[in-house]
């Protein structure tokens, strides 16, 4: 049964059928050939595995980013993190890696967080003499953070997965997606520097409180969604929940970008992108549960096992299998059919599962802007009309950049576990 599953798996990949498509065909494949069991057993196992609390928070919080887009609280986020680095030479590409970041704490999505900043910061980039492929190249990288930093719909599907608490995994998402930030804030500001890129000019003090007064309240989002988590006023579900009414004023009633004919088209794209995720996630469900009872996850455990019992390489391997996986493969998938392998083997070798989550989710969020399948880089393609190949170039300073900050986390597992223990 096991071998139909993967060879049927492997030329739906061949021919091009999605990811949550493939993995269903699969298991009803797996079924007819074996025999042994009724059909009837994937969809029960499909509805058992999206018959969860926690999951309600992805369409929740995919609602709430696309608000956020359309309600004018990206443009306001960019013309913040202007004022605060314009003025230093190369500001423009730090700009972008600042409003990333800001716009990550309240979409929680990387494709998200490059289609919103990029169609802001990208044209004035190259109408300020940047190379297209730079100023695409610096927005692809720090979307990335769109998965790190809470709230971020990765981790949810990873807590889901390993049983891991999301709230947890939130807190657990601070520091690490800081880390990233700032190192892809230097970086950009050397490169653009010694491509000899222009600086803004300086604003006063005055301008920026007043730029300040006016993102203040798309700003307040993540404060009031990792507050009330973090005193336990409420769960992360529920987190997303006031997420969509609290994007929903601002949009509406304080900045009035977003009226009542708009949401429709809102939340038509938002039932999209949510409902390719929960599809992926029912399938899920039975392809693991043919793979459980085909033992995989103890195979596969004794086979890394088998290689060393050192905790640093059976780590790195790991790292080297998602970054691997991550450069053709869409990352919740990479999660619903990697870490049920590699969780086992982490819990038995003591790694603390908060921190192994943090690992996987930047380790897939690297992957998001590696060639040649990167979703950020083709969300920032589509953008600036660059090719794959032109970017791929640009992006490797910030590969390097990110993947040895991922290293860091992974041999410092303090930077992840730190805050997680205190406020819990």
């Amino acid at each position: 049964m096991l071998l139909t599953l993967l060879l049927v798996l492997v030329v739906c990949f061949i021919i091009n059928i999605p990811i949550g498509f493939a993995m269903g065909i699969a298991v009803l494949a797996s079924l007819l050939v074996f025999g042994g069991i009724p059909i009837t057993m994937l969809p029960q196992r499909m509805m058992t595995g999206i018959n969860s609390f926690p999951l309600l928070a992805i369409p929740l919080f995919m609602l709430a980013g696309t608000i956020m887009e359309r309600g004018g609280i990206s443009k306001r986020i960019v013309n913040l993190a202007s004022a605060l680095l314009g003025h230093v030479r190369g500001g423009l590409a730090a700009v972008s890696v600042l409003a990333c970041t800001f716009f990550a704490s309240i979409s929680g999505s990387a494709p998200g967080t490059a289609a919103a900043v990029g169609e802001l910061t990208i044209p004035e980039m190259v109408k300020r003499g940047y190379a297209k492929d730079y100023a695409s190249s610096v927005v692809a990288s720090a979307s990335c953070l769109g998965v790190v930093i809470p709230p971020s719909i990765t981790f949810i599907i990873y807590g889901i997965v390993a049983d891991v608490s999301i709230g947890q995994l939130f807190i657990a998402g601070i520091i690490p997606g800081a880390l990233l930030a700032f190192a892809l804030i230097i970086v950009s500001v050397l490169r653009s520097r010694s491509l000899g890129y222009p600086t803004e000019i300086k604003q006063s003090w005055k301008e920026r409180g007043r730029t300040l007064l006016d993102s203040l309240w798309g700003l307040m989002l993540p404060v009031i969604i990792l507050g009330g988590i973090m005193t336990g006023i409420f769960t992360p579900t529920e987190s997303a929940g006031i997420a969509v009414f609290y994007g929903l004023f601002v949009s509406m009633v304080v900045y009035r970008e977003l009226s009542w004919k708009d949401l429709a088209p809102v939340f038509y794209k938002a039932s999209l992108n949510s409902a390719m995720i929960i599809l992926l996630i029912a399938v899920a469900s039975p392809f693991g549960w043919i793979m459980m009872i085909e033992q995989v996850p103890q195979m596969a455990s004794s086979a890394l096992l088998g290689i060393s019992t050192n905790v640093y390489l059976i780590l790195l391997l790991m790292i080297l299998m998602y970054l691997i996986l991550g450069t053709f493969m869409e990352t919740g998938a990479i999660i619903l059919l990697i870490v049920p392998i590699f969780a086992p083997v982490a819990q038995q070798l003591g790694i603390d599962m908060v921190h192994f989550g943090v690992i996987t989710v930047v380790a897939l969020a690297i992957g998001m802007a590696t060639p040649p399948v990167g979703i950020t880089l083709f969300a920032t393609c589509s953008i600036s009309g660059v090719t794959i190949g032109q970017i791929s170039r640009m992006v490797l300073p910030f590969l390097l950049t990110l993947v040895a900050c991922l290293l860091v986390l992974a041999f410092v597992p303090s930077l992840s576990t730190f805050l997680p223990s205190l406020v819990f």
